[in-house]
């Protein structure tokens, strides 16, 4: 591969802060001129509210299209913010929106469709626990894609950029 560019490069975007921190982390770190994104958005189906014995047999068909509405809202201005970043830096770019149940298997499968050379990802920073019962998409991704993957880990809490310590384990403190 040319030093120059030429790579497809996957940032799952989702609207969270973790996955804001991975794209910052690609334009800081990773970018080169002549790349080329692909932001994947997965929606999974949203949660949605069932109609019970008490209400009659009133199926909640308002409240169902109120939440499916807000949902294609944001994943529209998200479409946008990421198409006027790309046009800014005068970047190449696909958006790719899939629903799924699945988000690691749609996550890997798109960057194989697409022929990316790497994919950079945030992480919500589950704790053991959680990631034990919850699963990790980044978890996933990383044992399951046969691409370079870069996990950009969330922000500690409580940490600051002008504390005392590195924030590194044994890191001067």
């Amino acid at each position: 591969m040319a030093a120059t560019g030429g790579r497809k490069i996957m940032i799952p975007l989702d609207g969270s802060s973790h996955a804001e921190e991975a794209y910052k982390f690609y334009m800081e770190n990773i970018r080169r001129d002549g790349d080329q994104l692909v932001i994947a958005h997965i929606v999974e189906p949203p949660s949605l509210p069932s109609f019970s014995l008490k209400s009659g047999f009133n199926v909640p068909t308002e409240d169902w299209r109120n939440i499916i509405m807000e949902s294609s809202k944001k994943a529209a201005a998200l479409e946008e913010e990421v198409h006027y970043r790309a046009a800014q830096k005068k970047m190449k770019m696909d958006y790719i929106v899939e629903p799924s149940k699945r988000p690691g298997d749609a996550l890997v499968d798109i960057a194989w469709r697409t022929n990316c050379h790497m994919i950079v990802m945030g992480t919500r920073g589950l704790g053991d626990v959680r990631r034990a019962f919850l699963g990790s998409v980044s978890d996933y991704v990383i044992h399951n894609s046969r691409l370079a993957v870069t996990v950009v880990p969330s922000k500690r809490r409580g940490s600051s950029s002008s504390g005392s310590g590195s924030g590194r384990p044994g890191g001067d403190s």
